[in-house]
């Protein structure tokens, strides 16, 4: 029995190392250490729901509405010595899901991956971010290489617990063919939805609204979808409770109005078309709602709106 203890505990510090020697979220929080060739400086600062206000001013509005709990922001310079300093943040949210719809806010489609980072991530000039479990995380240098901040967000990544990027399910209907790679988005709150499209404005879409029962409040799904000679979007609507027969066409038929011309309605479509001559669409189905904007091939607009529609997730 002895030996057989003795190997169920190698056995369990092996896995453990093949997960990368991930912390509990307290430990990360408070600012993980141990990243190669990098030395934390000062403390970590952390932040809950009032002060976030004051670390991201104007912003707060957006990280909110995905179940916040708190930030950590520690600030690390080479091992070595060096004026090089990278800024770590990282969102602890209350699900992968609200973590994934943080991430989401900065992508427009088409980033490159960090290189070695396992989950969800990108790397720009000065910057990458991944998303891990309920984590999200930024890795800020401006005066880096994007070789040093990969290495560094992979380090992160290995310290972070979870088991990957958890993606809401809820993304799964929207059409893959055409859609532009990391451009999908989830949306909650109303200025997370105004920041996507002035068409999705409006307190007839009930978004950061609580349904009845305190469900959850409407939420969005976004990608964005290529045809020459540009770039469309699709956005497809779910209501924690659907909105009454005609409050929310009159809203849309409004904005149309506003923002479009050539607007009309058949077979429970509103249409319009912007000086480009690019194809609006919007559609309701019960607790789903359905937008195609800009879409410059008519046929593929039609197509798409049916086609999220009718997907059954």
């Amino acid at each position: 029995m002895r030996r057989h203890v003795i190997l169920a505990l190698g056995a369990a510090a092996v896995l453990a190392a093949c997960r990368g020697g991930a912390q509990d979220a307290a430990s990360l929080m408070r600012g993980p250490d141990g990243i190669p060739g990098w030395a934390r400086t000062g403390e970590t600062q952390t932040f809950n729901r009032e002060g976030l206000y004051g670390y991201i001013d104007g912003g707060a509005e957006i990280v909110l509405p995905y179940g916040f709990r708190e930030l950590s922001v520690s600030r690390y310079r080479p091992a070595g010595g060096g004026e090089k300093e990278i800024t770590l943040e990282i969102y602890r949210m209350a699900t992968g899901e609200d973590a994934f719809g943080l991430y989401a806010t900065k992508l427009e489609g088409g980033e490159a991956p960090a290189p070695g980072v396992l989950s969800d991530s990108w790397i720009v000039p000065g910057q990458a971010a991944l998303v891990k479990g309920p984590f999200t995380v930024n890795v800020l240098g401006p005066d880096c290489g994007e070789g040093e901040l990969a290495a560094f967000a992979a380090a992160v990544e290995r310290l972070v617990p979870g088991s990957g990027t958890v993606r809401p399910e809820g993304l799964g209907r929207l059409p893959r063919d055409g859609m532009v790679p990391s451009s999908a988005r989830f949306l909650k709150g109303a200025v997370a939805a105004a920041n996507e499209s002035p068409f999705l404005e409006g307190e007839a879409w009930g978004f950061g609204k609580p349904g009845a029962g305190g469900t959850a409040a409407t939420v969005a799904y976004t990608a964005k979808y290529a045809a020459d000679p540009g770039v469309s979007k699709l956005a497809l609507v779910a209501f924690a409770t659907a909105p009454p027969d005609g409050v929310l066409e009159e809203a849309v038929r409004s904005s149309f109005d506003y923002y479009l011309q050539d607007v009309r309605e058949a077979g429970g479509v509103i249409e319009g078309r912007n000086p480009a001559g690019r194809l609006f669409l919007f559609a309701r189905r019960g607790a789903f709602a359905a937008l195609v904007l800009g879409e410059p091939d008519e046929a593929a607009a039609r197509a798409r709106l049916e086609a999220v529609l009718s997907a059954r997730r």
